[in-house]
């Protein structure tokens, strides 16, 4: 009997023994898991400190090549304008391009509903993208006095304020992605008193202005800025009349337009070990000293 008892004791404080172990393993595991779980989250922190300052890197290069260049001419064989800046780094590499919003056709100059100039090269613009023209009506509508406060729909993670106008980046206005994306190569918000630069704009937006000009007409006139930019809008109104003739050049309002510009933005992209982040920063050159100045940056992660 008393034999059979001690086995029996024996045999509890093994099982004891074993749940004790098998909760201190719990336990254990618990411990390291949370410990690799903050080792993590500290590599993942400090990560994205460095994605952030190799976007920062970039941002700083594209100011000084702005300031490097304060003509009053811009066009695309100037350092600015080069699509070919990727740039390996320690462990990653951060790669962006820049690209002169003035090239671009401003919907902040929808503004006015007096202008109906306007509305009709937006309204060209839109056929030649292959947009529906319902997409321009929802986006004269919300810049219009009756329009929503577009200022409410503002991106998340903007970290200044936009350049002024009714509208204040493309993002806030209410149209479908799709047609925002088709859009966007072609359509900016800045203030209403920008203008187009002829030396950085398409040929699609450029014939918008240009009702009755033929599509070889514009590529042609182009094709002339490639060897020679234009130094100047009456140089341009000059070749202008060459290429779609007297009449045609005549109606156009030259006071829209300019050989230079003061807006221009950075799309930038940082790699690091697998994890990526992006910058899109709106950059104004402002005379020097003051020198191109963030009007606002949008990081996505």
């Amino acid at each position: 009997m008393k034999g059979t008892e001690t086995k029996g004791t024996r045999g509890f404080v093994l099982v004891n023994a074993l749940v004790l172990v098998a909760a201190l393993s719990v336990v254990a595991l618990a411990l390291l898991s949370r410990a690799e779980g903050g080792r993590v989250r500290m590599l993942a922190a400090g990560q994205a400190v460095q994605l952030e300052l190799y976007l920062d890197a970039y941002e700083a290069l594209a100011r000084a090549v702005l300031n490097g260049d304060p003509g009053a001419v811009d066009h695309g064989r100037e350092p600015w304008a080069r699509a070919d800046n990727n740039l390996p780094l320690d462990r990653g590499q951060v790669a962006g391009r820049m690209r002169d919003l003035q090239g671009m056709f401003n919907l902040n100059w929808l503004t006015n509903p007096e202008d109906e100039e306007m509305r009709d090269t937006f309204d060209r613009l839109l056929t030649r993208l292959g947009v529906a023209p319902s997409v321009g009506q929802t986006i004269i509508a919300a810049l219009g006095p009756g329009g929503a406060k577009l200022a409410a729909r503002r991106a998340k993670g903007v970290t200044e304020d936009p350049p002024g106008g009714a509208a204040l980046m493309l993002d806030q206005l209410p149209i479908p992605e799709k047609a925002l994306a088709r859009l966007r190569p072609f359509v900016t918000v800045l203030p209403g008193d920008s203008q187009l630069n002829v030396n950085t704009t398409s040929a699609l937006v450029l014939a918008s202005f240009l009702p009755g000009a033929n599509s070889a007409s514009i590529d042609a006139l182009l094709h002339t800025r490639k060897a020679e930019p234009f130094k100047s809008v009456g140089g341009f109104v000059g070749r202008l009349v060459g290429a779609v003739g007297a009449e045609l050049a005549e109606e156009l309002d030259q006071d829209r337009f300019s050989v230079g510009s003061d807006w221009f933005e950075a799309e930038i992209s940082a790699g690091l070990e697998g994890r990526v982040a992006a910058r899109r920063v709106v950059l104004q050159r402002l005379p020097l000293p003051a020198g191109a100045q963030v009007a606002y940056r949008l990081d996505t992660w």
